[in-house]
């Protein structure tokens, strides 16, 4: 059975980015769309919401028997004192609680460009991370009210979704989906590709020429 995953973003419309005339809520959206998209090519069972509140969230994401709840946002500081970077956060920084987040944050923070506040976070108060019953990963995806933050995220959204998403594989120990698709044939497969056959040589030979001036390469004419 696969492992179930519950993605909640960010629904805050009110926070506005340092530019590109957009939000919070808009971007998190993108960024989760690219993050579920990702994880079901990995074999996860996933359950994204965009519309309700937290509350009624984290009574989805138990009843969908979550065994991990992913939160998405991008982040703020009103002193505006930080050059940006990732933050997870989590109930508590032990046990498989860090596990799970610092596989996240290794795959998460080298793409993002700020790195001052770059860490992980104990936040045994924040709703999502206490009351689901899921490994609750509380992702802040770079800072939003920095020009150089915000610009990356806008352009961004889903390298970061599929940065997340390659964090909880290799929390699980799941293959990703390249790796899947580019998995190496078994030795003494072989395949053919055959375009026609032909009684007379001569006509083989015009075949053959039209397939070359087409820009096909690699074919030859056998008995």
């Amino acid at each position: 059975m696969s492992k179930r995953v519950y993605i909640s973003p960010s629904n805050q419309n009110g926070n506005m980015y340092a530019t590109g005339n957009t939000n919070e809520k808009i971007q998190c959206h993108k960024i989760a769309e690219a993050c579920e998209a990702y994880l079901k090519k990995a074999g996860f069972t996933v359950m994204c919401t965009y519309n309700n509140d937290m509350y009624q969230r984290v009574r989805e994401s138990n009843a969908f028997g979550a065994d991990m709840h992913i939160a998405i946002h991008t982040n703020a500081t009103a002193k505006h004192n930080v050059t940006g970077g990732t933050q997870v956060l989590l109930y508590s920084l032990d046990g498989e609680r860090k596990k799970a987040g610092q596989a996240v944050f290794d795959c998460l923070a080298p793409i993002t460009p700020g790195k001052s506040a770059e860490r992980l976070i104990a936040k045994p108060d924040f709703y999502e991370c206490r009351a689901t019953n899921g490994l609750a990963i509380y992702c802040e995806c770079e800072f939003h009210d920095t020009k150089e933050g915000s610009g990356f995220i806008i352009k961004n959204t889903t390298a970061i979704g599929e940065a997340i998403a390659k964090g909880v594989c290799n929390y699980y120990g799941v293959a990703l989906p390249t790796e899947k698709n580019n998995a190496p044939q078994k030795s003494g497969t072989l395949y053919t590709v055959q375009t026609g056959a032909f009684k007379e040589k001569a006509n083989a030979q015009k075949h053959l020429y039209a397939l070359k001036k087409a820009g096909f390469e690699g074919f030859v004419i056998k008995k």
